[in-house]
């Protein structure tokens, strides 16, 4: 019995529904990308879209599956190119029988990302032409030499990424900063030039940190106040954030605060001791001074907090600094009886585990908001007093003898790195440059609270022209540090530089104190009465 071969060849047409097309045409779409927004590059991409269009409509057998191009976006990662990810998905879901392309470096400059798609698209039935190189991806033959192509253009990317970190390092050391638009700042001619309104708007977030609100209480009043971002939106954390943590404010410039490890994924990470960063002094106007900058880094770098303030704006003007004197908790208002006799009361037993109810009885919440209105304006009403208080917070205020320290302190550090430069090996220089920076840390947190003082001491200063003071016209945070109330007695605590903490833990310390001011007073309606106190507590 003799063996008999037939061949069975492959039918060239191909079966849609019931019918039979012997030659079927084909949906072509093409790929074109440039990675700049130049405009000789933007020239190339409409000549790349034009002319493929035209390639495309123009042949008989071709349908035209439409124009897919990336516009400025770099070829090392297929992921970050929407439209090729796009024309990839279209692929997939059978929409594509042909993509053209100018070239492999223009489908992609990643070596793994243009094999892996390639293959991919070929499994599909999907074929790709490369118009400079001449070869189609369906033939597996050519894959080594896709693989040697698609290396020389990976490696072009990052020869390409080299010259673009040179020729950054050649502006960042010539100190060129690139100017663009931020709040507070306009761009003229590619410099930063100062716009009053917003000016005065950024000097506000820079006093009001340093009067330590917290960043959510400083949007919160901003956004009362009816001031908009100057793209015309609502404040939100991250715009204050931005602008307390940018040192253009201060006229200064920091170049290269991040840096890309890896070309191919593009990825920019912070410039945490990687790459030498470029300190640029006096690029522009500052807003605010370099003092006040730095002083409001240190405040928000507090980790323990032991610095800050309570809210500053809520819904009740003395939440967050009304204490019991007895138990030591912080007094919430709570609402008693019903109907006509309802009445509204500060509770320090407010919390449901306690285990031992406090023996003070609970004041009314508004007796207190008038005793506290009474007060300061007997403060601002007592001449002798009020001169008193303001030499009280003047002798907390050293502020020139810690800038100068600070000063001296800097400059030992200077010298400190670079001898550690000289000498990265010595332990002893880099330990003195480590216990000197401890020291400029604990002077800058000191100066800082300088600051704050000298701040809230030119706030208290500032009331004096006004004639009445109340809760609509002040805020009594910005005072009153610490207020502790019960039905007999209230006592309205003034301190410079202690924090609220400290104040809740030592009030039986600030309850012996001598008062400044005293008086008994009667509620309006005449029928309710309480006494207080203020007190200084350094």
């Amino acid at each position: 019995m003799n063996k008999v071969v037939h061949v069975v060849k492959p039918m060239k047409g191909k079966i849609e529904g019931d019918s039979y097309i012997a030659n079927p045409k084909k949906r072509v779409a093409a790929y074109a990308r440039v990675s700049t927004d130049y405009e000789d590059q933007i020239n190339s991409y409409k000549v790349q879209c034009d002319e493929y269009s035209r390639i495309i409509q123009s042949n008989p057998d071709y349908i035209f599956a439409g124009i897919y191009a990336d516009q400025g976006l770099s070829g090392t990662q297929a992921k970050k190119r929407p439209e090729f990810m796009k024309m990839i998905e279209a692929a997939r879901n059978g929409e594509i029988d042909l993509i053209l392309t100018k070239s492999i470096s223009r489908f992609g400059r990643n070596t793994l990302d243009v094999i892996t798609y390639i293959r991919e698209l070929r499994e599909i039935g999907v074929e790709i032409f490369f118009e400079k190189e001449n070869i189609s991806s369906l033939d597996s033959k050519i894959d080594f030499m896709l693989t040697i192509l698609s290396s020389i253009a990976q490696e072009e990317s990052r020869s390409i990424s080299t010259n673009v970190k040179w020729s950054y390092d050649k502006k960042f050391k010539k100190g060129i900063v690139d100017a663009r638009r931020i709040f507070g700042y306009n761009v003229e001619d590619g410099k930063y030039v100062i716009n009053p309104e917003e000016a005065k708007v950024v000097k506000q977030i820079f006093t009001l940190a340093l009067k330590r609100y917290k960043i959510t209480d400083i949007v919160k009043t901003l956004n009362s106040s009816g001031i908009k971002t100057h793209t015309g939106s609502i404040w939100r954390y991250g715009n204050i954030r931005y602008i307390l943590t940018n040192e253009k404010y201060c006229g200064d410039a920091v170049l290269r605060k991040t840096v890309t490890l890896d070309y191919l994924t593009g990825k920019a990470v912070k410039n945490d001791n990687i790459a030498d960063k470029y300190y640029v002094k006096n690029n522009h106007d500052p807003i605010i001074s370099r003092e006040s900058f730095h002083a409001v880094q240190v405040i928000l770098n507090d980790k323990t907090r032991t610095k800050r303030n309570t809210n500053k704006t809520t819904k009740y003007p003395l939440t967050g600094i009304l204490y019991c004197p007895k138990c030591g908790r912080t007094l919430k208002r709570q609402q008693v009886n019903r109907g006509k006799n309802m009445r509204v009361v500060l509770n320090c037993n407010h919390s449901y585990d306690n285990k031992v109810n406090c023996s003070s009885h609970s004041p009314d919440y508004d007796l207190v908001i008038e005793a506290t209105t009474d007060s300061i304006n007997s403060l601002y009403a007592n001449e002798s007093v009020l001169n008193n208080l303001f030499e009280v917070f003047d002798n907390n205020v050293a502020l020139n003898n810690l800038r100068s320290e600070l000063k001296e302190l800097k400059k030992e550090n200077l010298k400190l790195l670079n001898l550690h430069h000289e000498n990265p090996e010595d332990q002893k220089i880099y330990k003195e440059y480590q216990r000197n920076n401890e020291l400029i840390e604990s002077v800058g947190q000191d100066l800082a609270t300088g600051l704050s003082t000298s701040i809230r001491l030119d706030y208290i200063k500032s009331l004096v022209k006004k004639e009445y003071l109340n809760e609509e016209n002040i805020n009594f945070k910005d005072i009153y540090s610490i207020i502790l109330a019960d039905d007999k007695k209230i006592t309205f605590v003034i301190s410079p530089n202690k924090p609220l903490n400290e104040l809740a833990h030592s009030i039986n310390e600030i309850l012996e104190a001598e008062s400044i001011l005293s008086k008994m007073y009667v509620s309006k309606s005449g029928d309710k009465g309480i006494y207080y106190e203020v007190k200084v507590y350094e």
